[in-house]
Protein backbone atom coordinates (compact mmCIF):
# COMPACT_ATOMS: atom_id res chain seq x y z
CA UNK A 1 0.00 0.00 0.00
CA UNK A 2 2.58 2.55 1.26
CA UNK A 3 6.15 3.50 -0.88
CA UNK A 4 8.77 5.31 -0.51
CA UNK A 5 7.08 8.81 -1.64
CA UNK A 6 4.36 8.23 0.97
CA UNK A 7 4.23 11.53 3.33
CA UNK A 8 5.74 10.13 7.30
CA UNK A 9 6.26 11.77 9.91
CA UNK A 10 7.78 10.78 13.35
CA UNK A 11 6.59 12.07 16.17
CA UNK A 12 8.13 12.72 19.89
CA UNK A 13 5.74 13.29 22.80
CA UNK A 14 6.77 14.76 25.94
CA UNK A 15 4.95 12.07 28.45
CA UNK A 16 3.88 8.52 27.21
CA UNK A 17 0.30 8.69 25.59
CA UNK A 18 -2.78 6.47 24.98
CA UNK A 19 -2.93 6.86 21.04
CA UNK A 20 -6.66 5.14 21.10
CA UNK A 21 -7.88 7.40 23.96
CA UNK A 22 -6.00 10.59 22.01
CA UNK A 23 -7.72 9.69 18.39
CA UNK A 24 -11.29 8.50 20.08
CA UNK A 25 -11.29 12.09 22.42
CA UNK A 26 -10.55 13.73 18.71
CA UNK A 27 -13.09 11.77 16.97
CA UNK A 28 -10.85 9.59 14.41
CA UNK A 29 -11.78 6.82 13.83
CA UNK A 30 -9.11 3.80 14.14
CA UNK A 31 -8.62 -0.13 13.93
CA UNK A 32 -6.07 -1.81 16.09
CA UNK A 33 -3.70 -4.02 13.99
CA UNK A 34 -1.65 -4.73 16.99
CA UNK A 35 -0.13 -3.72 20.41
CA UNK A 36 2.55 -1.19 18.30
CA UNK A 37 0.58 -0.05 15.63
CA UNK A 38 -3.26 0.64 14.15
CA UNK A 39 -4.68 2.44 11.16
CA UNK A 40 -6.05 5.72 11.81
CA UNK A 41 -8.73 7.46 9.04
CA UNK A 42 -8.76 10.67 8.94
CA UNK A 43 -10.44 12.41 5.90
CA UNK A 44 -10.78 9.11 4.10
CA UNK A 45 -6.92 8.74 4.00
CA UNK A 46 -5.65 6.00 5.93
CA UNK A 47 -2.33 7.00 7.88
CA UNK A 48 -0.46 3.62 9.43
CA UNK A 49 0.71 4.69 13.11
CA UNK A 50 3.67 2.50 14.92
CA UNK A 51 4.50 3.30 18.47
CA UNK A 52 7.94 0.66 18.52
CA UNK A 53 9.42 0.23 21.04
CA UNK A 54 6.04 1.04 23.36
CA UNK A 55 2.93 -0.32 22.97
CA UNK A 56 -0.12 1.82 21.63
CA UNK A 57 -1.32 2.56 25.06
CA UNK A 58 1.69 4.07 26.31
CA UNK A 59 3.44 5.83 23.77
CA UNK A 60 6.19 8.30 23.68
CA UNK A 61 7.54 7.75 20.16
CA UNK A 62 5.49 7.48 16.85
CA UNK A 63 5.79 7.21 13.40
CA UNK A 64 2.84 8.40 10.81
CA UNK A 65 2.87 7.24 7.19
CA UNK A 66 0.07 8.44 4.93
CA UNK A 67 -1.01 4.90 3.15
CA UNK A 68 -3.69 5.80 1.16
CA UNK A 69 -4.06 9.58 0.32
CA UNK A 70 -7.63 11.52 1.17
CA UNK A 71 -10.26 11.77 -1.27
CA UNK A 72 -9.54 15.01 -2.97
CA UNK A 73 -13.70 16.02 -2.01
CA UNK A 74 -12.14 15.46 1.50
CA UNK A 75 -8.83 16.89 1.54
CA UNK A 76 -9.63 20.95 1.66
CA UNK A 77 -6.50 21.18 -0.84
CA UNK A 78 -4.31 20.14 1.06
CA UNK A 79 -1.84 17.78 0.66
CA UNK A 80 -1.39 14.45 1.97
CA UNK A 81 1.41 15.48 3.78
CA UNK A 82 -0.32 18.42 5.30
CA UNK A 83 -3.26 16.59 6.70
CA UNK A 84 -0.93 13.91 8.36
CA UNK A 85 0.84 17.11 10.23
CA UNK A 86 -2.87 17.98 11.39
CA UNK A 87 -3.00 14.39 12.60
CA UNK A 88 0.40 14.55 14.15
CA UNK A 89 -0.97 17.19 16.12
CA UNK A 90 -3.88 15.10 18.02
CA UNK A 91 -1.75 13.41 19.41
CA UNK A 92 0.70 16.30 20.47
CA UNK A 93 -1.96 18.07 22.15
CA UNK A 94 -2.89 14.42 23.88
CA UNK A 95 -0.17 13.87 25.58
CA UNK A 96 -0.81 17.57 27.49
CA UNK A 97 -4.19 16.80 28.45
Amino acid sequence: MSDSASPSASVSLSEPTDIPTALSQAGIDYVGVHDHRLLAIYRTGIFNVVTEPEPVSNAKTLKIECWDAPLSSRSDGRSPQELLDDLAVVFERGDKA
